[in-house]
């Protein structure tokens, strides 16, 4: 990948590529949580005045990644039990998925891998001082988001990548040479459009750049590698819980946990643990 690629230079690969724009029920709600005099109850409002944020919040907050021990049935509940950082979370999970066409049948398995290595990052991230749980969830929530707007747009995609990636291709090499850009790029434009912090979108644009940990530059400081290597050791965990072969992991595991400064061992411990999680015991 060409990690100098100017803004200008991508706008014109990007003409004629649909970037949704940020719910507007978000961005009143990322206004909100800003304020230093934000509240649950505010939050609540909002939501409640968006019926197709209400039930998924709800469907979501009784899944079995929150582990309450009594349902909720209202926003006003789910908020109040949660907080503010995890409502706000299951917010942007549901925004991105609508506005993304989150509710067409050939997206469930997207959503369902992007939701729970969102899941596994935060719940990493509190092993490691210096993350913010927040923006590890959004990095691995968003970190494929492009992969969706290319398909709406590339009615040939799903069929280019599987007939190239059984050749062993890397993913971003197929996108970049039949479609002219790649979605770590798309990615990383939604997410700005969407004013998601500067580290997640940065993270987006390069976790698929095989230099990150060895050459970073200065386009990725040590905070964004942090992302970066957060979201491989979520996708290794959660296709290992899904039950498929995660070649990126064996591809960066080494630098990842170099960067860490974690033996073998220890992060398999620390999968083991997130397995458990996942499988709910």
């Amino acid at each position: 990948m060409d990690s100098e690629l100017s803004l200008t230079a991508t706008d014109q690969i990007l003409s004629g590529i649909f970037i949704p724009p940020c719910p507007a029920t978000l961005t009143e709600l990322m206004r909100e949580i800003k304020h230093p005099n934000a509240s649950l109850e505010k939050i609540a409002q909002l939501i409640s005045r968006d019926a197709g944020l209400l039930a998924p919040l709800l469907k979501l907050a009784n899944s079995p990644f929150f582990g309450l021990r009594t349902k909720v049935s209202s926003v006003f509940q789910a908020t109040n039990i949660l907080g503010l950082n995890k409502t706000m979370n299951l917010v942007q999970n549901i925004s991105l998925r609508q506005s993304l066409g989150g509710n067409g049948q050939s997206f469930d398995k997207f959503w369902e891998r992007s939701s729970i290595a969102a899941s596994i990052a935060e719940r990493m991230a509190s092993r490691f001082p210096t993350l913010s749980r927040e923006e590890a969830y959004l990095a691995a929530l968003f970190h494929d988001c492009g992969i969706p707007v290319l398909m709406q747009k590339f009615p040939d995609y799903r069929k280019t990548l599987m007939a190239e990636g059984s050749k062993g291709i890397p993913l971003c090499e197929i996108e970049d040479t039949h479609f002219s850009t790649n979605h770590a790029v798309v990615g990383n434009m939604l997410t700005r459009s969407w004013a998601l912090p500067t580290r997640v979108c940065t993270a987006i644009r390069f976790h698929h750049d095989e230099t990150i940990f060895t050459s970073p530059g200065d386009h990725a400081g040590e905070d964004v590698r942090d992302l970066i290597g957060l979201i491989h050791m979520a996708e290794c965990v959660t296709d290992e819980h899904l039950h498929v072969r995660d070649m990126e992991w064996d591809e960066h595991s080494e630098n990842v946990l170099a960067h860490f400064e974690m033996s073998e061992q220890e992060f398999t411990e620390l999968k083991w643990d997130m397995l458990a999680f996942l499988s709910g015991e």
